[in-house]
């Protein structure tokens, strides 16, 4: 529950559920040239940064190695630049580079965090938490090997390794920052071939919760990430009391793993809740 003290003050009333497992996506770690000193890039940008607003999910389940956390799997691959991968990818990094992702930030509901739980192997499912980051960070150094090479000089910087997880302590919405670098030796002066990428931001989603609201022109803007095999009804209430009157605020919402912002029409003290079906 949050308040909003606007002219129209708004507490939003929150109903969580169980939402059912996703698959799994891919985003890639690339570059825009192999010279030396290129900045190594998120080649994935448009389709799953943040500003897309696209969200990854994490859930709770009945598996007991992720008991009290919200969890999910994404894979982050790095490009391949040989055919013995299925490259040369146009945007693959310089051969001798090894990719590695550093967790630099993280915002979202006050007192979580969020964090990685690296694969006892390719294709294994993760079973401890390798590190994790409060909300608040900003400068964090944390980091895991995206490409699969070990930086030998002209080794393919490929990498696409399944089983990782990510996972959140508080539902909200999370969105966190992460930067490519570039960990070889094989550059000029025994540096990096790569300088790094920009920071760049992904959303992450646990459990259902209306992410944010706002004064909007004529009403209250009420922002939500609607996940994919749900269908979101956002409804609103002049009270909570012991029978509240839910109403439907436009139409319903299918999930397609993406922020969405419904504009509530209301000059006076309002509830909502999000529902999925």
């Amino acid at each position: 529950m949050r308040e909003l003290a606007t002219p129209a003050s708004l507490l939003a009333a929150l109903l969580a559920v169980v939402l059912p497992t996703q698959a799994h996506e891919h985003v890639a770690a690339g570059a825009a040239s192999t010279d030396p000193g290129t900045p190594l890039l998120f080649a994935s940008d448009d389709d799953f940064g943040a500003a897309s607003g696209y969200v990854f999910t994490l859930e709770t389940g009945a598996d007991a190695r992720y008991a009290g956390f919200y969890h999910g799997e994404l894979i982050m691959v790095a490009l391949p630049a040989t055919p013995g991968f299925g490259g040369p990818d146009p945007q693959h990094a310089a051969l001798g580079s090894r990719v590695e992702a550093v967790l630099e930030s993280v915002t979202g509901p006050a007192g979580g965090s969020f964090g990685f739980w690296e694969t006892p192997g390719n294709d294994l499912d993760a079973e401890e938490l390798t590190f994790s980051a409060a909300v608040g960070e900003t400068h964090g150094t944390h980091r895991f090997p995206v490409s699969e090479n070990d930086g030998q000089p002209g080794a393919d910087p490929y990498g696409h390794i399944h089983g990782r997880v990510y996972s959140a302590t508080r539902p909200g919405l999370y969105k966190v920052g992460f930067r490519f670098v570039d960990t070889s030796a094989n550059g000029p002066g025994g540096g990096p071939i790569h300088a790094p990428s920009e920071r760049f931001y992904l959303n992450f989603q646990a459990g259902l919760t209306i992410a944010g609201v706002a004064p909007a022109a004529g009403g209250i803007d009420v922002t939500f990430a609607a996940t994919a095999g749900k269908t979101l009804q956002l409804e609103t209430s002049p009270s909570i009391a012991a029978v509240p009157d839910w109403k439907p605020i436009g139409d319903a919402i299918a999930g397609d793993d993406h922020l969405h912002t419904v504009t509530a029409p209301t000059d006076s003290t309002a509830f909502f809740r999000l529902v999925a079906r």
